[in-house]
């Protein structure tokens, strides 16, 4: 968990008297509906024929060097 959102944790742990743990499982229920209603996808549309062009035609260096690393690492013998 980055440090800023424990310090937020432990601060609303704090001032609402409950557990780091309580706390945590609490914003999870009460924040749900939220990241639902956020992230769903329901209004996300589909990229037209044109906009996957320009998506998967633009060049992206720091994808294309990550990619090169992963494929250069070494491959693991399967488990016999």
């Amino acid at each position: 968990m980055p440090a800023d959102l424990l310090g937020q944790m432990r601060n609303a742990a704090k001032r609402t008297n409950l557990s780091i743990a309580d706390t945590m499982r609490q914003s999870m229920r009460l924040g749900l509906p939220k990241l639902l209603e956020e992230l769903s996808g329901n209004d996300l549309k589909p990229f037209t024929k044109g906009e996957c062009r320009l998506a998967y035609r633009t060049p992206n260096a720091e994808f294309d060097a990550l990619e090169h690393h992963c494929a250069s690492l070494p491959k693991r013998r399967p488990a016999e």
